[in-house]
């Protein structure tokens, strides 16, 4: 897969606070990251009474988790994420990266690869209890 078709037009709404992004789109990827500075600047940062440790990618890469954040309206590639989205908040994502959807996320939002990008199934997206 290309690089290009990883990466998602996203836009956090909070209170006021509206950011657009890029996101990559990690099928390996076990939790949602958002980078701390991206967390604070919405002010949605919740700090974790406890630090833990998410292995990357790297031999001996290791993300901080030091928190997570609750994002009231989520959008991704224009489609409306119902009840907003839940994100881990990681201290050392990698440089020019602010958010990782990962595998909850794209199982939960039906999210499929195409050449043109990532994108949900099915519009709305609809979650089951099965």
């Amino acid at each position: 897969m290309k690089t290009e078709q990883a990466i998602a037009d996203v836009e956090l709404r909070h209170g006021s606070e509206v950011m657009k992004l890029k996101s990559l789109v990690d099928t390996g990827a076990s939790r949602s990251v958002i980078s701390k500075g991206l967390s604070e600047e919405l002010g949605i940062f919740t700090p974790l009474k406890k630090h833990y440790a998410l292995r990357t990618a790297d031999k001996e890469g290791k993300l901080k988790i030091t928190g997570f954040c609750n994002i009231d309206e989520l959008i991704f590639q224009g489609v409306e994420v119902p009840g907003g989205a839940r994100f881990e908040v990681g201290e050392n994502l990698r440089e020019g990266v602010d958010l990782i959807i990962g595998r909850p996320e794209i199982d939960a939002w039906d999210i499929i690869f195409t050449p043109e990008g990532p994108k949900p199934r099915k519009v709305p997206i609809e979650f089951e209890i099965l």
